[in-house]
């Protein structure tokens, strides 16, 4: 099993860090991986199917998540199965200038990704944490497009 966890301290307030990075529409803003993603409704709750198209290593993936835990301003948990099974977990709590955020993935990669498990660790953790970087810098510098 692969697991990272990376943790970003956002200056913006908890309710607008959650609504942003729990749309799944704004995604492919901070997520350089993703090409599209949509929500079979809005708002997100628990049984919630999220499509994406993502790109991985060179190769396209339509990825279809199910959020598997949602409670507002605090969790968002994501379970798939493609490329391989992965739980992707998004923590939120406030912190002193604004909200911590930390991301939790746990991969089960098989076949050709499990070959090259260690390579696949530092990939994936290398990937979040350019991802909470990117969201980190949309927010702070301002309320993104996206936020509805």
């Amino acid at each position: 099993m692969v697991r990272t966890e990376i943790t970003a301290e956002i200056k913006r307030p908890l309710a607008e860090v959650f609504a942003y990075a729990s749309d799944p529409r704004n995604m492919p803003e901070w997520n350089s991986n993703v090409e599209e993603a949509t929500a079979a409704e809005m708002p997100l709750g628990k049984g919630t199917k999220v499509t994406t198209t993502i790109r991985f290593l060179g190769r396209r993936f339509e990825v279809v998540n199910e959020v598997v835990e949602y409670v507002p301003n605090q969790k968002l948990v994501e379970k798939g199965e493609k490329p391989f099974p992965a739980t992707i977990s998004m923590l939120f709590e406030s912190s002193g200038e604004g909200t911590r955020l930390t991301t939790i993935g746990e991969l089960e990669p098989g076949g050709f990704f499990k070959l090259g498990e260690p390579i696949l660790a530092r990939i994936i953790k290398k990937q979040f944490q350019a991802q909470l970087d990117t969201m980190k810098e949309l927010l702070e510098a301002g309320v993104p497009a996206g936020v509805s």
